[in-house]
């Protein structure tokens, strides 16, 4: 593959795909990190600014080289100050970003497609749809050495670190997914929630009934409790109320059928409980980032 073919890390501004700097990266690497995944290294010798923009995935940033004032806007949050070497900013995949840096600058730009990430933290997740929240000159340590592992191993470019390369992606999404999201997540159902017997029951019950429409009494009915108790202890369990686990289950679900090009969009939307195109197409814009036209376009 030439330089020319490799992917790049682009963002939407006004409606079309632009690479993220007019410079080209000093570094550009994909082969080492995994399909979805795309790191690159920036030096900007002046100041620079880069106006409103969405990027189509999860963006992490590792500012490098002296310290510079930076006037950024991260979906509706703003900042104004120095950011230093080690500094990391998250900007989620379909947030508003902007940035006016007061001179040289750089450093590196990690790219993680929406189907990698949520790969990665499936283990933890246990159904959850995970939100990352926008991030702007955080200091955590284990990031920023995860972040330099990448760099090191895209700037030997060899086949052989693609193993070490995987690791470190999913070690760097699983951090993110704890420490940055917007429920954090644990490992296991917390203690204190439902008893696990009655949680691993109603997560059965409600994975074999995704076309159906279910409400909150039946769930608590399926674990032998009164409603807002139930409800209450779920909560607890799983970070999220029973009704937005059942809509990230029903999206989890459409994602696996979405990649059958035999069943259509419509199609694929009554198998996961939605009556309406229009309804399904929402729901699934407003967890997955994308519309499902979209999505079966991204993985056929």
């Amino acid at each position: 593959m030439t330089v020319a073919d490799r992917p790049r890390i682009e963002a939407f501004q006004s409606g079309r795909r632009i690479p993220i700097a007019a410079r080209p990266p000093i570094l550009s690497s994909f082969v080492s990190l995994g399909e979805g995944v795309v790191l690159e290294r920036y030096v900007i010798p002046h100041a620079g600014e880069y106006a409103q923009r969405e990027y189509p995935t999860h963006i992490v940033f590792l500012s490098q080289g002296e310290p510079v004032r930076v006037a950024c806007q991260i979906a509706e949050k703003q900042f104004d100050a120095q950011t230093h070497p080690g500094h990391i900013w998250i900007v989620p995949r379909g947030t508003r970003y902007s940035a006016r840096f007061a001179g040289k600058h750089g450093g590196v730009f990690l790219s993680i497609g929406i189907r990698q990430f949520e790969r990665h933290v499936s283990p933890i997740a246990h159904g959850r749809q995970i939100e990352l929240v926008p991030g702007f000159n955080i200091k955590d340590d284990q990031m920023e050495h995860l972040l330099l592992g990448l760099l090191t191993v895209a700037e030997d470019g060899s086949y052989a670190d693609a193993l070490v390369g995987e690791l470190l992606v999913k070690a760097l999404c699983i951090r993110m997914a704890k420490r940055y999201a917007r429920s954090n997540l644990h490992e296991t159902p917390q203690r204190g929630g439902l008893p696990l017997a009655r949680l691993k029951k109603v997560l059965e019950f409600i994975d074999t009934n995704l076309d159906k429409k279910i409400n909150l009494r039946t769930l608590a009915d399926t674990a032998n409790m009164n409603m807002y108790y139930f409800a209450a202890l779920f909560r607890k369990s799983m970070s999220v109320s029973p009704h937005q686990y059942f809509l990230n289950r029903r999206i989890e679900r459409a994602k696996q059928l979405l990649s059958n090009p035999k069943l259509s969009v419509v199609d694929v939307g009554l198998q996961v409980g939605f009556d309406h195109p229009n309804n399904f197409a929402r729901v699934f814009r407003r967890l997955a980032g994308l519309s499902p036209t979209e999505f079966r376009r991204d993985s056929l």
